[in-house]
């Protein structure tokens, strides 16, 4: 509880900072200022060791075509995209940068052009522009940011800090009068202070992102299900210790405080939590404001040749955070890790077999409890001959809680995967031989007992298979490769029994003392569902120049005409589609 009154608080004082902009400015510049100004004096007796400037990165231009026949176009007829990655260095000073440049943006919520840089010196890293910044699991994990921040590492002290935008407004496409996505203005701040080193450290992260509910230009008072302007703080722990180099123990936990609307009129009153109105005083809330609750620990022990680890995880149903974009949540489990590599190579194993459910906090009607369970294992049994192996079971069992509901709606699973895949190899010094073969198979079988006592139910079980046989010849003085290849694909249940049969074939070729590289490859796949047949051919062909050590050019046509068969009311009808791409790519550096 006293993380809560912590991450609360702070929740209040940021609110109040970021509707403050001059102050947070001023602070930021002042800030910055000092503290840069202390670090570059130390190394101030080492700047003319350093390269005054050095410039080097990559720039690609791309010409994309499209055109179809049968259906409307999927794609724009002409496009092109405009890429790069600069790195600029400037006495020690380096400066990576990337953008990206379309025709237009596209109807995501965030922009397709984005600029960002992050120039690194030593221990110091500031970030500028759109970054994708992860600073822990369950506060700012990856989320795209148009911000700015900055990163010190000296010695085992580790801090980090972004403001920025997490969201942009969309509003109504007034093409097609669509609601859909829509959002208001986000902005956000995360903060991560800790100490240590990789494998051992403790970290304290906070994120706090809000709305802005001015940002909606319409003035729109209902999107779909209705998108409400909403408020997120989080709080969160991260921790590994490493004991006697073998034995380790981590763990990352976080309370996430969301207010789903900003504006709503609901009191205080209608909040059944009794900690939330108390810490009324220290936080702006409403009727829709709820907190939650995230945590996992795990410990194990990591030799030369294997390793062994158990984990817990528990995140309650709910639990957001504004700074990722997809959490797992209603969800507990418990697993046990281990694997093993054979010090010769010969065996490499691992496994990973566990407890999971749902209904963490017992709001639902019924509780789904799986076992889960999978393993790799892969076999050089020869140097020619080898075999990899995958398993995997999961089992699914739901059973009520405190309401009795009809057998019907009963769920016992349990779903099966196993991969087989053996390979064998001819080598010497013109060719290499590669043989590959692939069977898979799946099974769902449905074991509820309502189903089964009545004898005349249909079946729910669920069986495919799938074989793969690949043949690889690598001519290496030719410089040439060939490949070849069969495919068969059963599904069967009691209401769809389909199955696809495929052929393909393709090569490589390199010419011109390497500079020249033209490829093709070729498929057809004959399918037949409930006695429709249908067949599908691609075909692509490929051609890539290298015009000296820094310029290349390429160009790829794409082909593909899908005949479904029989075509049913509102199915697909036959088409053909037909792509090409020219692309120039610059190398360079200084």
């Amino acid at each position: 509880m006293v993380y809560s009154i912590v991450d609360l608080s702070l929740h209040k004082l940021w609110s109040n900072l970021l509707n403050r902009s001059r102050i947070r400015y001023m602070l930021c510049f002042i800030w910055l200022g000092l503290y840069s100004g202390q670090l570059f004096a130390q190394d101030l007796t080492k700047i003319a060791q350093q390269k005054p400037f050095a410039f080097q990165g990559n720039l690609e231009l791309r010409g994309m075509f499209y055109g179809a026949s049968g259906i409307p176009n999927r794609l724009e007829p002409v496009n092109y995209l405009i890429n790069g990655s600069p790195t600029f260095t400037f006495y020690g000073w380096s400066v990576p940068t990337n953008f990206t440049i379309s025709k237009k943006e596209t109807t995501f919520q965030q922009p397709f052009n984005q600029f960002g840089l992050s120039p690194t010196y030593k221990w110091i890293t500031l970030h500028a522009g759109y970054r994708n910044i992860n600073f822990s699991p369950y506060t700012l994990a990856g989320h795209t940011i148009l911000g700015g921040g900055i990163e010190l590492t000296p010695g085992k002290l580790r801090f980090g800090m972004m403001y920025g935008r997490l969201n942009r407004a969309t509003v109504i496409d007034t093409s097609s009068m669509s609601l859909v996505p829509f959002s208001f203005s986000r902005k956000g701040i995360a903060l991560k202070i800790g100490y240590g080193t990789a494998n051992n450290f403790f970290d304290l992260n906070i994120l706090h992102a809000k709305d802005d509910s001015t940002t909606n230009p319409d003035g729109l008072t209902f999107v779909g299900n209705r998108v409400t302007p909403a408020a997120n703080s989080v709080l969160s722990y991260g921790t590994r210790i490493t004991v006697f180099r073998n034995f380790f123990i981590e763990s990352d936990a976080a309370i996430s405080l969301l207010t789903r609307d900003i504006n709503s009129r609901l009191s205080l009153d209608s909040i059944e939590d009794k900690t939330l109105r108390q810490l009324s005083n220290l936080l702006d809330i409403n009727g829709t404001s709820e907190w939650f609750l995230a945590f996992s620990a795990g410990g194990g022990y990591r030799a030369k040749d294997y390793a062994v680890k158990v984990n817990y995880r528990r995140v309650e149903p709910g639990f957001t955070s504004m700074g990722a974009y997809y959490f797992t949540n209603d969800i507990e489990n418990l697993t046990i890790a281990p694997s093993y590599n054979h010090p010769k190579g010969y065996i490499r194993f691992q496994g990973n077999v566990g407890l999971e459910q749902d209904n963490v906090r017992l709001q639902k009607e019924s509780t789904s409890r799986r076992w889960i369970a999978s393993a790799n294992l892969s076999s050089d049994v020869t140097k020619q001959l080898g075999i990899d192996v995958q398993f995997s079971n999961y089992s699914n069992n739901q059973k009520p809680n405190t309401l009795r509901f009809a057998d019907s709606l009963k769920i016992v699973q349990t779903t099966r995967t196993l991969g087989i895949v053996p390979r064998y190899t001819i080598s010497n010094e013109d060719a290499v031989h590669l043989i590959l073969l692939s069977a898979n198979f799946n099974a769902m079988n449905d074991y509820n007992s309502y189903f089964d006592n009545t004898g005349n139910a249909p079946s729910r079980d669920i069986n495919s298979t799938q074989y793969l046989l690949n043949y690889t010849l690598s001519l290496l003085k030719n410089h040439a490769t060939v490949n070849s290849n069969l495919s068969y694909t059963h599904l069967n249940s009691q209401a769809i029994k389909n199955s696809y049969k495929g052929i393909g074939v393709g090569g490589t070729y390199v010419l011109l003392n390497n500079k020249m590289t033209t490829g093709f490859n070729m498929n057809y796949l004959l399918g037949e569902a409930n006695a429709n047949k249908s067949n599908i051919f691609n075909s692509s062909f490929n051609l890539a120049f290298k015009l000296n050590k820094l310029q290349a050019i390429r160009a790829m046509v794409y082909f593909t005409n899908n005949n479904p068969g029989s075509v049913i009311t509102g199915g697909q009808p036959a088409f053909t589609e037909t792509r090409g791409e020219i692309a120039y790519q610059l190398n360079f550096g200084l």
